[in-house]
C-alpha cells in the first residue's frame, strides 16, 4: 500500500519577502501564477525550509537569506519569520511551523538592546519541540529527505551523476544475482570462479592495480635495456688478448728465474754470515763462562769469610734494633705509670673530701609541702633520721666506688712497673750480647784474606787466551766486505711487464662483463614478455568481466525499462578507442534526455517519478517550475503544484479539484 503524503496549506509571515500569505492546495492540482520575482520560486523554497531547513536549490539556511529585506538591501529587525504548513499523511493531518527568531540583548551599561544572535524554533501539531533533532525525527517518519528529493522535483533524478541514477534504477529493479547471469554463457563460470567472494567491482579494481603494476614496470624496462647496452664495452679479439697475457706471464717467470739465481748467491751468503755470527756468539760465551770460573775459584775462600762477617753484621743489627724498640717501649710504659699516679693521687685526694662531707639540712626540709606549715616535732626527726639515712647510704657508696676504682688503677700500675723491669733486664742482657758480638765481628774481619790477581790468573790461562785468538779470527772474517748481486734491472723490467698484464687483464675482464649484461637484457627481455602475456590475461579477464556486467546491466536494463512509459535507460556509451564504458543514458522516446525540450523532460521527471514512488511505497507533491512550457502532463498519482510564469504582478493561486 503506498503512503500519500499531500500539501493542504502553507502560512508564510516575513519569509524572503513574503510579508504575509495563507495558500490552500488542492488534492489534485494547485497552479501558482505570477510574473517574474512575485514569489513563486519563495513558495517551494518555503515547503522545503519548513520540512529540511533548506531552499529549492538543497542549500542550508545558512547560506541564502530568510529575512524580508529593505529598499537597501539591509534586514528589517524586530520581525519573526516563520512557515506553518498542514500536510495530510494518508488521511490524517500533521501540522508543522518553523520559526526564525532574533535574539535580543541589552549589553550592561546601554539604554538599548542589541541584535546578539538567531534562533529557530520548531513546533508539532501546535506543541512546540525541545530541540532541532525532535523536530527532524517527526520529518523523517513522514518521509526521507533523499526520497522527498526524488520524487517532489522533477529535473532533480536527471541531475544527478550517472553511478547514482544507475544505482536507484538498479535498486527499483531488484538484483539480478551473478549465478544466473552466469548460465548464459560458460566462460562466465572461470570469471565466479576468480571472484571468491568479491564483488565485480572489488575484483576489478584488484585487476587494475595489477595491470598498473605491470605497466609500471613495463615502462621502465625499455630504459634499463638501453642503459644495459649504454654500459657494455666494446668486444675484442678475446683470443688474441689471451695469448698475449701467456706471453708476457712467461717473460715475468722468466725474469723471476733470473732474480731467483742471484738471490740464492746473496742467500749463501748470508747463511755463512750467520753461521760464523752463531760461532762468535758461542764463544765469547764460553770465554765468558771460563772467566767466571777462574775468578769464582780463586775467590771461594774469601767470598765465605766475607758472607759470614755479613752475616754477623746483619745480626748485630737486629738485635741492636730490638733494643730500640724495647727502649721505646719502656718509656711509653713509664709515662702510663706516671699519669697513674697522678690519677691516684687525685683519687685519694677525692676520697678524703667525701669522707669529710656531712649532712646539711635545706631550708623549708621540715615544712609541709601542701599547706606551708612547720612540720611536728615527731615527723621532723623521722623526716631527719631518713635524710640522714640516704646520705650515709650514698656516701658510702661513693668511697666504695672510689676504693674500688683507686685499687683496679694500682694493680694497673703494678703490671706495668714489672713489665718495665722485665725490659729492663732484657735489654741489658742484650746490650751485654751485643758487646761480645761486636769483638767476634772484629776478629772474623781480621781474618779475612786478601783477595788474588784473577785478572792475572785469566791473562795466564790457555782455555782463555784460545778462546780470545778465536773471537779474532771469526771478528775478522765478519769484518770482510760483501757485495750483494745486483737485481735492480731486472725488477724494473718485471714491473713494467706487470703493469702491462694488469691492463691486459682489465681488458679481458670486458668479455665476462659483456656476458653479464647480455644475460641482464635476455632477463629483461624474458621480463617484458612475461608482463605482456600476465596483461593480456588480465585484459582477457577485464573484457570477461565487462561483459559479465553488461549482461548482467542488460537484464536489469530489461527490469528497469519496464518500469516506465515514457523514458527507457541504456547503461554503455561506445567510446572513440573503440571500447565500451559502462554509463547510465536516459532516453525520452527514443531521444537522449539533453536533447528533448522542457515538456518532454518534464514528462520525463514525472515519469521517473511515478516509477521512483511505486518503488519506494510513498508518494508527495510534486513541483513543476516553468509550468508555462508544458502543455499537458503525464498521469501521476502524487499531487501536482504549477509554478507558472503570468503578467499577474502578484501571486495567484488556483486550484483544480
Amino acid at each position: 500500500m503506498m503512503k500519500t503524503i499531500k500539501l493542504k496549506s502553507l502560512a508564510l509571515v516575513n519569509f524572503k519577502g513574503i510579508a504575509n500569505m495563507e495558500i490552500d492546495f488542492s488534492d489534485r492540482e494547485t497552479w501558482i501564477t505570477g510574473d517574474n520575482g512575485t514569489g513563486k520560486t519563495t513558495v517551494f523554497d518555503s515547503f522545503l525550509w519548513l520540512l529540511f531547513g533548506k531552499d529549492s536549490t538543497w542549500r542550508s539556511d545558512n547560506n541564502f537569506n530568510i529575512k524580508t529585506l529593505d529598499d537597501k538591501g539591509n534586514p528589517i529587525l524586530h520581525l519573526e519569520h516563520s512557515v506553518t504548513g498542514i500536510l495530510d499523511v494518508d488521511g490524517k493531518e500533521v501540522k508543522l511551523s518553523r520559526s526564525y527568531v532574533e535574539v535580543w540583548a541589552k549589553p550592561r551599561n546601554r539604554a538599548e538592546e542589541v541584535l546578539k544572535n538567531h534562533k529557530t524554533e520548531f513546533a508539532v501539531n501546535g506543541v512546540k519541540m525541545g530541540t532541532k533533532s525532535e523536530y527532524d525525527e517527526v520529518v523523517s517518519s513522514i518521509i526521507d529527505e533523499s526520497v522527498f528529493k526524488l520524487i517532489t522535483d522533477p529535473y532533480y533524478f536527471a541531475a544527478l551523476k550517472p553511478d547514482v541514477q544507475k544505482s536507484i534504477l538498479f535498486d527499483m529493479a531488484g538484483n539480478v544475482s551473478d549465478e544466473d547471469v552466469a548460465k548464459t554463457k560458460p566462460e562466465y563460470a572461470e570469471l565466479l570462479d576468480r571472484l571468491t567472494g568479491r564483488t565485480l567491482e572489488q575484483y576489478a579494481k584488484e585487476m587494475a592495480a595489477k595491470k598498473k603494476a605491470i605497466n609500471d614496470e613495463l615502462k621502465v624496462i625499455p630504459s634499463q635495456i638501453d642503459t644495459a647496452n649504454r654500459l657494455m664495452p666494446e668486444a675484442e679479439d678475446w683470443a688474441a688478448l689471451e695469448s698475449e697475457i701467456a706471453a708476457k706471464k712467461k717473460a715475468v717467470a722468466d725474469i723471476d728465474a733470473q732474480i731467483a739465481d742471484k738471490s740464492q748467491i746473496n742467500e749463501n751468503e748470508y747463511k755463512r754470515k750467520s753461521e760464523l755470527q752463531k760461532e762468535l756468539n758461542d764463544k765469547r760465551l764460553a770465554l765468558a763462562k771460563r772467566q767466571a770460573d777462574i775468578k769464582g775459584e780463586a775467590m771461594k775462600d774469601v767470598n765465605a769469610k766475607t758472607l759470614d762477617l755479613q752475616k754477623k753484621e746483619y745480626e748485630i743489627r737486629s738485635l741492636a734494633d730490638s733494643i730500640q724498640r724495647w727502649q721505646e717501649r719502656r718509656q711509653n710504659i713509664n709515662l702510663n705509670i706516671a699519669a697513674i699516679n697522678d690519677d691516684l693521687a687525685a683519687m685519694r685526694a677525692e676520697y678524703r673530701k667525701i669522707n669529710a662531707e656531712t649532712l646539711e639540712y635545706p631550708q623549708g626540709a621540715f615544712v609541709c609541702p601542701t599547706c606551708h606549715r612547720p612540720l611536728e616535732i615527731d615527723d621532723i626527726e623521722e623526716k631527719q633520721r631518713e635524710m640522714q639515712a640516704n646520705f650515709n647510704a650514698d656516701k658510702a657508696k661513693r668511697l666504695e666506688k672510689n676504693k674500688n676504682d683507686g685499687k683496679a688503677k694500682k694493680q694497673r700500675m703494678d703490671e706495668l712497673t714489672k713489665e718495665v723491669d722485665d725490659l729492663s733486664l732484657k735489654i741489658k742482657t742484650s746490650e751485654q750480647q751485643v758487646g761480645v758480638m761486636k769483638e767476634d765481628y772484629e776478629t772474623m774481619k781480621s781474618q779475612i784474606p786478601q783477595a788474588p790477581d784473577t785478572d792475572a790468573m785469566i791473562r795466564n790461562d790457555a782455555t782463555c787466551v784460545g778462546l780470545e785468538n778465536d773471537i779474532a779470527e771469526l771478528a775478522n772474517q765478519m769484518g770482510m766486505e760483501f757485495k750483494p748481486a745486483d737485481t735492480t734491472e731486472l725488477e724494473s723490467g718485471k714491473a713494467v711487464l706487470q703493469d702491462a698484464l694488469q691492463e691486459l687483464y682489465k681488458r679481458l675482464a670486458n668479455r665476462e662483463q659483456i656476458s653479464r649484461i647480455h644475460k641482464e637484457i635476455e632477463e629483461l627481455e624474458d621480463r617484458r614478455r612475461a608482463n605482456n602475456v600476465a596483461l593480456a590475461e588480465l585484459e582477457r579477464i577485464e573484457d570477461l568481466a565487462f561483459n559479465f556486467q553488461k549482461d548482467k546491466d542488460a537484464e536489469l536494463t530489461r527490469r528497469i525499462n519496464g518500469l516506465f512509459k515514457v523514458v527507457s535507460f541504456t547503461f554503455t556509451r561506445e567510446q572513440l578507442n573503440g571500447n565500451e564504458k559502462l554509463a547510465c543514458i536516459c532516453t525520452v522516446n527514443g531521444t537522449p534526455y539533453p536533447d528533448v525540450n522542457t515538456a518532454g523532460k518534464v514528462n520525463a521527471g514525472v515519469d521517473i517519478i511515478n516509477a521512483i514512488c511505486k518503488a519506494k511505497g510513498v508518494c508527495a507533491p510534486l513541483f513543476i517550475d516553468n509550468r508555462e512550457r508544458v502543455n499537458s502532463i503525464i498521469p501521476t498519482v502524487s499531487q501536482i503544484i504549477n509554478l507558472k510564469v503570468s503578467t499577474d504582478k502578484q501571486l495567484t493561486i488556483k486550484s483544480v479539484m
